[in-house]
């Protein structure tokens, strides 16, 4: 029986509460057998980004307690059609690959070179933050789930963190990592 791979790519920059609690909840409602976070080197459209060093060790601490999640790298700069979804397969042989992605990134995912090819290829697990999304049409599956933490984001902990303040939704782990690596300092 083919594997069922979740493949998560995005910045994790850093990697909170809600990022995990979307993977182990697409491990149940996809019933995948491991999801793989694939940190993009240089996200598009997102500048100042954390080195890529800080964001992999941010998520292999975050990762470490939950056996099926694990951090995957691969030499691409940002997550493509033409270049990832190759290796992928190359990666996962006969293994059935669902990418799971937010809502943001969903709405946008037509907008993306060789979106056809992708949607004909993976099956898409998708949070949801709000109600409102474009619909898509695949041959796919799409798995629809509503986000643990629809509040929590990445810029939201960065924003907190630089304000000397408590950043609901990150990560214990992450917190220290941060804290010992002086990142996302008062600017």
């Amino acid at each position: 029986m083919a594997q069922r791979i979740g493949i998560f790519a995005g910045s994790f920059d850093p990697v909170h509460k809600g990022h995990v609690a979307f993977a182990l909840e697409a491990l149940k409602q996809a019933k995948l057998d491991e999801v793989y976070f694939l940190p993009e080197i240089k996200p598009r459209g997102k500048d100042g980004i954390t080195h890529i060093g800080h964001r992999v060790a941010m998520l292999e601490m975050a990762l470490k307690p939950h056996k099926r999640l694990r951090v995957l790298e691969l030499p691409d700069k940002q997550f493509t059609v033409a270049k990832t979804r190759p290796r992928l397969k190359q990666k996962f042989p006969g293994s059935r690959l669902f990418l799971l992605m937010g809502s943001d990134t969903f709405d946008g995912l037509l907008d993306w070179p060789n979106s056809e090819q992708l949607l004909n290829s993976v099956s898409l697990v998708v949070a949801y933050r709000n109600a409102t999304t474009k619909p898509i049409t695949s041959t796919n599956d799409i798995y629809q789930l509503a986000s643990p933490y629809p509040g929590v984001s990445s810029r939201n902990i960065r924003s907190a963190i630089a304000s000397g303040k408590p950043a609901p939704g990150s990560l214990k782990s992450v917190e220290s990592y941060i804290a010992k690596n002086w990142l996302y300092p008062a600017i």
